[in-house]
């Protein structure tokens, strides 16, 4: 276990380490889910899917891509390249806010993420039947505070569902010195209180051109004071 981390984040490390392929992080967002997502314990690059209403499952699998002169080729999306990765052994696949997922969508990630010996896809081009690498493995995040608007069958895929409730410390990494603290503390007195991961970065980047206070303002509106008294406690302590 490492105690730099927060209990949620020991969770994900051992699940990961430990050979689970189907991984789902729920919870506020701005904590680093995606972060972590994409980067811990991953063999390579990680592929990355952001669902909409809007999602098509030509948007997972690929589509057909005009490329000149009347010809097209076809140009596979990320939840097959992540099959088909390190050399067809299979990489990562991040899915984010999944609970937002058209029904087009929705079906075809129920078969990106099904499991080894019942996933396969034909190539529309080649007429190949493709299965995931050995080592495919597919992380979902969700901002929903709860699983219930997470999709049954979809839920039925990830056996592990981890609540995060504190930032990841590698998400932090960027941030001044005198905010680590604050943003990695989290839920501040409360969920009705939580400060975004991303909001600490814009005040940060702010406060450089226009001072504290009126970053302060600009980002954290009328809560701006209440993060201002904090930060100059926590630099007194």
């Amino acid at each position: 276990m490492d105690e730099s981390l927060a209990p949620c984040w020991n969770d994900v490390v051992d699940v990961l380490a430990s050979g689970v392929r189907r991984l789902l992080l729920f919870g506020p967002p701005g904590l680093g889910k995606t972060y972590a997502a994409l980067r811990l314990a991953t063999s390579g690059p990680a592929e990355r899917l952001t669902c909409t209403e809007d999602l098509t499952s030509a948007e997972v699998t690929g589509s057909w891509m005009p490329v000149g002169s009347g010809r097209w080729e076809w140009r596979e999306g990320p939840g097959i390249r992540a099959w088909r990765a390190n050399e067809g052994r299979g990489g990562r696949l991040v899915v984010d806010e999944a609970d937002r997922a058209s029904g087009d969508a929705l079906s075809t990630l129920l078969l990106i993420c099904d499991s080894p010996d019942s996933a396969r896809w034909r190539h529309p081009e080649s007429g190949e039947w493709v299965k995931p690498g050995e080592e495919f493995t597919a992380v979902v995040t969700t901002n929903s505070p709860t699983l219930e608007e997470i999709p049954v069958a979809l839920r039925d895929r990830f056996p592990v569902a981890i609540y995060i409730d504190r930032p990841h410390p590698g998400a932090l990494q960027s941030l001044s010195e005198d905010l680590k603290a604050p943003a990695l503390a989290g839920a501040l007195g409360g969920d009705d209180r939580y400060v975004s991961l991303r909001s600490y970065y814009a005040f940060d980047a702010l406060r450089a051109r226009v001072g504290a206070e009126r970053a302060a303002s600009l980002v954290f509106g009328p809560r701006a004071e209440a993060i201002l008294d904090a930060l100059t406690i926590g630099s007194l302590g």
